[in-house]
């Protein structure tokens, strides 16, 4: 030996620099990609706001949207030979149902859909009563 040291052979004495791999392509490849992100959601933007296609039957709703009619379940049952009601105010017999569905207001009544369920011991006469009065004051009724 020549008196000549050891020369080191690692891989970090061998790289330029500190050792540390070179970010600037890692960096100017996200800057792309988020410039190119950024670029299309401003293309997509107006989109958003497009109309639906509606049928020509059906107009749009001139105030926006609207909400469907409010849908009351009534029950008619019986319970010891008395026919009753549940759903339609206070749970009781079907002459009082009948005077609370006489003194509704015609305006509310129109909104109203009614679901009318009977049970198979409850005479057809007074579903019939029931139906009459409510489809006097504008009430939509579906029997089921």
């Amino acid at each position: 030996m020549s008196g000549r040291a050891f020369r080191r052979r690692s891989v970090l004495d061998r790289a330029p620099g500190s050792g540390v791999p070179n970010m600037t392509p890692m960096v100017d490849v996200t800057l792309v990609i988020l410039i190119f992100f950024m670029a299309s959601a401003t293309i997509a933007g107006p989109e958003w706001f497009l109309r639906a296609g509606l049928p020509p039957e059906q107009p749009a709703p001139a105030g926006g949207l609207s909400l469907p009619s409010p849908v009351v379940r009534i029950e008619v049952f019986e319970r010891s030979g008395v026919v009753m009601v549940r759903g339609f105010g206070e749970e009781g017999p079907i002459d009082g149902t009948l005077g609370t569905v006489a003194g509704l207001d015609r305006a509310v009544a129109k909104g109203l859909v009614v679901e009318i369920r009977s049970g198979d011991s409850v005479p057809y006469a007074d579903v019939v009563r029931l139906h009459a009065a409510l489809a006097e004051r504008g009430a939509e009724i579906r029997l089921r």
